[in-house]
């Protein structure tokens, strides 16, 4: 149910949009792609943190129960691909506006507030005595409407171009102004002035305590210590009880506080009228953005990592045709992140399918960069379709109805099939579902069988994906297939022209030359046909 302002959430523009979404199984996908790595590392602070002994009491774990929620719904945004064009650029507006500092660290800072809200919320269930818990519900109204009135100034002081965000904007604006908002900040101010006011006294005699009205007595406290001031030489100790936020009360002080509620019955009793009536007063799209928010934010933290090292990143443009994909300089996420902790340069690579181009065939040495690249374009599509920035200088991309990946799997044991079977009947449910909207990466099928055999299995497969007219990357040990039809593209991982072991990782759009590769291996190690006959002669 939306307001009169019309938000209802900013990775989605309506209920019904939200409801068309269903998360296929990307399994396959995530492993061959390293996805999984990625997005671990992006939520990894939401992950479970492991308890550190059974007999420490770990407060900061009060927050675990939204740390899951919030996990929950990262897992979820991450593996649910978008095949509407308008909802990414739904989300993509919405992140544009997000990456404006101001905006940033006031998005942050109403995080932050939230924080506090829920931590307010739970002392209030975790009280032992109901005016401690309602004192503290009090404290969480006000933690709410602090938070709302940030929240607007922040929306109010940016440029905002998102529908998401200015909507959301005006949202909140409508939330200060409804009735119920005044009426409850108003109430729970003058709660915080009323009980400010109240005075009381306490007798202590050996084990018995008695809670007595105010007798209006001067407090002696100053004026002793105005008295011995003189005196005073430098710093001296403070042994005054320190109460923190998460300090409870003990028997006693919650026995005290009982009868200080029975000697001013008019306050205590609006107290617990307030926390009666302003139960579940949270919006609950205000609720739901503090989550959602932590998707947008979570991704700009971790993907200002490479931006510092000076690697790109981008928005990409979509479109739902073939013969538009077009990637510069970009690089593998879980790669670079691994390069970067090691301090080893980031290499980035330009791929391309226009016109009517459909099949890259990427070929060359191995270790040469041709799966990093085929993941690289897997991870492109995987992530515009979420509406999130993308690892390239510059990029159009498909938004496909479907992507599917065959990468070589190690042979299991327990389906009863060898390995061929196995990747044949892997290749046939891709072959089934793909569309004309579809994205096929293959990696190295059929190694297991003769290059006779692959090569013929290699090309049935490539004239069925033609004949669909999906979009695919085959990396392969097999140059022929880069000249299969006018619609393969071939790609070549190179080396260093002086020492042809060491690998560049760039890979190029050229002519396939495995057997070039192969004569400056053999020339470097003197095994030529040539050299060796001068070696017998001699």
């Amino acid at each position: 149910m939306t307001t009169a302002s019309g938000f209802y959430s900013i990775v989605y523009p309506t209920p019904e949009q939200e409801a068309a979404q269903s998360r296929p199984d990307l399994r396959d996908v995530f492993h061959d792609l390293f996805l999984e790595a990625i997005f671990s590392a992006t939520y990894g602070g939401f992950a479970p943190r492991e308890k550190p002994s059974l007999y420490v009491i770990d407060h900061a774990d009060d927050e675990a129960p939204y740390r899951a929620e919030v996990l929950a719904v990262l897992q979820v945004l991450f593996g649910t691909p978008l095949h509407d064009l308008s909802l990414v650029q739904y989300r993509q507006a919405a992140l544009r506006d997000l990456q404006q500092a101001p905006l940033l660290k006031g998005m942050r800072a109403f995080q932050r507030s939230m924080q506090d809200l829920r931590a307010a919320l739970r002392r209030d269930r975790q009280a032992g005595y109901a005016a401690e818990g309602q004192r503290w519900f009090v404290d969480a109204a006000l933690i709410y409407g602090h938070a709302l009135e940030a929240l607007h100034l922040a929306l109010v002081g940016a440029g905002l171009q998102s529908q998401a965000l200015q909507s959301l904007r005006d949202h909140v604006a409508a939330l200060l102004a409804s009735p119920a908002h005044i009426a409850r900040i108003t109430e729970a101010q003058s709660l915080i002035d009323a009980m400010a006011q109240i005075r009381y006294a306490v007798r202590i005699d050996s084990t018995t305590v008695t809670v007595l009205q105010d007798p209006q007595q001067p407090d002696y406290s100053a004026t002793i210590a105005e008295t011995f001031a003189r005196f005073r030489q430098g710093e001296v100790k403070d042994y005054r009880v320190q109460f923190t936020p998460a300090s409870r009360l003990n028997h006693v002080e919650g026995q005290i506080l009982d009868r200080v509620a029975l000697l001013h019955p008019e306050v205590f009793g609006r107290l617990a009228q307030f926390r009666r009536e302003q139960e579940g007063f949270a919006d609950a799209r205000i609720e739901r953005l503090d989550r959602e928010l932590a998707w947008y934010l979570s991704w700009i933290e971790y993907t200002q990592r490479f931006e510092r090292a000076g690697l790109p990143m981008c928005f990409p443009a979509l479109t739902l045709e073939q013969g538009r994909i077009d990637a510069r300089e970009a690089y593998d996420l879980a790669l670079a992140r691994q390069c970067l902790d090691a301090q080893k340069p980031v290499v980035c690579n330009d791929m391309a399918l226009l016109g009517e181009e459909r099949m890259m065939v990427v070929t060359g040495p191995n270790h040469g960069g041709k799966t990093t690249l085929a993941r690289t374009f897997g991870q492109l599509h995987h992530i515009a379709s979420l509406g999130l920035t993308v690892a390239a200088r510059s990029a159009s991309l498909l938004l496909p109805d479907q992507m599917f990946t065959h990468f070589e799997r190690v042979e299991e044991i327990s389906n009863q099939r060898g390995k061929l079977q196995d990747d044949l009947v892997r290749m046939h449910r891709i072959l089934a579902a793909a569309t004309p909207r579809s994205l096929v990466l293959m990696n190295e099928i059929f190694s297991s069988t003769t290059p006779g055999d692959a090569l013929w299995l290699a090309r049935r497969i490539m004239a069925r994906l033609s004949a669909i007219g999906a979009a695919c990357v085959l990396v392969t040990f097999l140059d022929e297939l880069s000249t299969f039809d006018a619609h393969t593209v071939s790609m070549v991982g190179t080396v260093d022209a002086q020492d042809p072991t060491i690998r560049t990782f760039k890979v190029v759009r050229r002519a396939a030359d495995g057997k070039s590769y192969a004569l400056a291996l053999a020339k470097k190690f003197g095994v030529t046909r040539q050299q060796l006959l001068e070696r017998i002669t001699a």
